[in-house]
């Protein structure tokens, strides 16, 4: 993948917002009282009390009809009228979804619902960061989900492009820069984090890492048909439909027509349940996307070496090896047939890993007996 000659004015949406938010404060005045349910002790439950963000996750995690995007984007003007960053991300992608989905409608319209969700990551972003600065200490277990938040409006303008059936080399390639720059931040407050004894905070960081090196070997393969975009909210939640649950979404299209999502699910390290439990593709990230000591911050290191040119023989050779692998996995994957696969009435297909286990055995659900 080329990257720009001058870079020194590229608009980095999803960097951008990482760095400017914490200029900025809430609009939505967040009270101790309302966010103290969502800092107790296992408060991820609390959040299911909200009969609109429920509804939102027992979805089934396929793209939708139109239909079902309609239903979206209800649920996204519920959303919307909430201030927890969760519930915004959820709005957000509620939203984007709906674009992708209403084929039907004018592209205006569609390009309009991503905005919208723009919108929503926007503020949630703020909101997330305004959380950490005034409740610190009992904020840290979100530590990552600015950076997921950034990353949604990394990817943006790819589901804008996919609207419109037109994706370009160059906004490819500014997504890529967008990501290593958010993956490279990310890597740092990792290393901050260590070097200050929270270690168990740090590691949060680790899985994002990981999906976001999927994410860039995934553009790396440079084929606009197949167009990678992190999960939606629903999608990489596992309280309902768990087996269904992945981190990334591969669209193939051409000339903006959906022909069918490919899921993925990333995994620092898998185990039998593991293996056992998903439907999606899964990939280990310490075994399949790791250039060096299994360490997702050396596949960062390489991948913002190429966008900056400044990348060695040894990691774009690594880079290139670890692209063909996953090319080669989901060539694979893709030739798994499963009968509840073709009953699917969805663009959203799991494919049994049986085939891709034949190469790659550590993708196999069961053990081969010796």
């Amino acid at each position: 993948m080329e990257s720009p000659a001058d870079t020194r004015f590229i608009y980095l949406p999803g960097d951008d917002a990482l760095k400017s938010a914490n200029y900025f404060n809430s609009r939505d005045n967040i009270s101790r009282k309302e966010v103290q349910p969502y800092m107790a002790e296992a408060a991820h439950w609390h959040y299911l009390e909200n009969p609109t963000f429920d509804a939102y996750l027992q979805m089934p995690k396929f793209i939708v009809n139109a239909e079902g995007a309609r239903e979206l984007i209800e649920m996204g003007d519920e959303l919307s009228k909430e201030t927890m960053p969760r519930f915004l991300d959820a709005a957000g992608w509620a939203y984007a979804e709906a674009g992708l989905a209403l084929n039907e409608d004018t592209a205006e319209h569609r390009i309009q619902l991503v905005k919208e969700a723009e919108r929503m990551w926007h503020r949630a972003l703020v909101n997330d960061l305004d959380l950490s600065r005034h409740y610190k200490e009992e904020w840290t277990r979100n530590e990552e989900m600015s950076h997921r938040l950034a990353l949604n409006l990394a990817f943006a303008p790819l589901v804008k492009s996919i609207i419109v059936g037109n994706v370009t080399d160059s906004v490819r390639e500014s997504v890529m820069r967008d990501t290593a720059a958010i993956a490279t931040d990310s890597a740092r407050a990792m290393d901050e984090l260590f070097e200050q004894g929270e270690e168990r905070t740090s590691s949060v960081h680790l899985g994002f890492l990981f999906e976001a090196n999927a994410l860039m070997t995934l553009l790396y393969m440079n084929n606009s048909q197949y167009v990678p975009l992190p999960s939606t909210a629903r999608a990489d939640s596992g309280y309902y439909h768990p087996s269904q649950t992945h981190d990334i979404s591969i669209i193939n299209q051409h000339w903006g027509e959906i022909k069918k999502v490919i899921p993925m699910e990333i995994k620092s390290r898998s185990g039998r349940r593991d293996r056992e439990r998903y439907k999606a593709l899964l990939i280990r990230g310490k075994m399949h996307l790791s250039v060096h000591q299994y360490d997702p911050r050396s596949t960062v290191r390489a991948f913002q070496g190429i966008v900056d040119g400044t990348a060695s023989d040894k990691e774009v050779a690594s880079i290139d090896n670890i692209s063909s692998r996953l090319r080669n996995m989901l060539k694979l994957y893709q030739q798994g047939v499963t009968p509840e696969g073709l009953a699917m009435n969805s663009l959203t297909r799991f494919h049994d890993a049986n085939k891709a286990a034949e190469v790659y055995p550590e993708l196999s659900r069961f053990p081969r007996k010796k």
